[in-house]
């Protein structure tokens, strides 16, 4: 006789514990993926934050180093030197009175950083051809408005031309011929802001930080302009960084001891410090506020070196 042997399948117990063992995977498998995601999304608001303090910190410091470059001999550096950009002056809370955005002002030929030390200087019809030193900085392009400058005497050799072309080393101007004999090896050509006139000598540079129109308190935008030595405007106030929760300024004299003497600054130590937004509290894997700080110091170029 031949017995059948009876079907086998899993328990009801056995069946329950099975379920309790998923549950406990796929919770666990969920509270990683949440983790990584919040991660990810806090990492991307990081390096957003430290990109733009990076940017704001790159600016202020070529611009600085700049300062007081081809300026007349009783002019400083800095113009207005504010120890804090931002300043709760009646400790309200806020920066909203007038004196609680001070702006960090200095001087500087130009508000661009291209020039090049002039070899030769010759007419080409009504044009003037200049030839550059091989080595000195050289960022022309047609189009560009630039000027002569005599280091030495630290004035104006022609008025503002316009780059008619560029070739190697060599740089044409528009019109302008009849200074080639008023050029001398040595002079300077530099380059100038769209905006600027033949009595803007020298320019003044501007930065301040504005409320953010993230609608965080905490954040703030930081801007730059260009003014002549009149407060006429050459170019308006842009946006380099935005961000910002906190830019502190300590002036340096030529012994590295901090000063406010505008006569004896000879270096700026710039302290930025950024955070991600908090007005994003209601994002889903938000995970709080994250601050960074970056701080360097800049040295006041005060003079010609190429």
């Amino acid at each position: 006789m031949k017995f059948c042997r009876k079907a086998e399948g899993f328990t009801l117990v056995e069946m329950m514990i099975a379920m309790v063992i998923m549950g406990i995977v796929t919770a666990a498998v969920y509270t990683t993926f949440v983790s990584t995601q919040r991660q990810a999304y806090t990492q991307e608001d990081v390096i957003e934050v430290q990109q733009n303090l990076r940017a704001g910190l790159d600016f202020m410091a070529k611009d600085i180093r700049m300062a007081e470059f081809l300026t007349p001999s009783d002019q400083t550096a800095l113009v207005n030197a504010p120890s804090q950009m931002l300043v709760d002056s009646n400790s309200d809370g806020d920066y909203e009175d007038t004196d609680e955005r001070p702006l960090l002002s200095f001087v500087s030929v130009t508000s661009l950083r291209s020039y090049g030390r002039i070899e030769t200087a010759s007419a080409s019809g009504t044009n003037l051809a200049i030839d550059l030193a091989l080595g000195s900085m050289q960022k022309f392009a047609t189009g560009d408005n630039v000027r002569v400058f005599r280091s030495t005497t630290l004035s104006t050799v022609t008025s503002i031309l316009s780059v008619d072309s560029v070739s190697g080393s060599q740089v044409v101007l528009s019109g302008g011929a009849s200074s080639a004999g008023d050029i001398q090896d040595g002079d300077l050509l530099v380059m100038l802001p769209p905006g600027a006139a033949d009595g803007d000598f020298p320019l003044q540079i501007d930065y301040q930080l504005i409320d953010s129109s993230s609608g965080d308190p905490n954040m703030n935008e930081l801007q730059r302009r260009v003014v002549d030595m009149d407060g006429n405007v050459v170019e308006g106030f842009q946006l380099i960084a935005s961000n910002i929760s906190g830019l502190d300024l300590t002036y340096l004299d030529d012994g590295g001891n901090g000063t406010s003497t505008l006569d004896d600054i000879v270096a700026v130590q710039i302290t930025i410090t950024g955070q991600t937004d908090a007005s994003e509290t209601g994002r889903d894997n938000y995970s709080g506020v994250k601050t960074r700080t970056l701080s360097t110091t800049v040295k006041i170029h005060n003079g010609v070196v190429l």
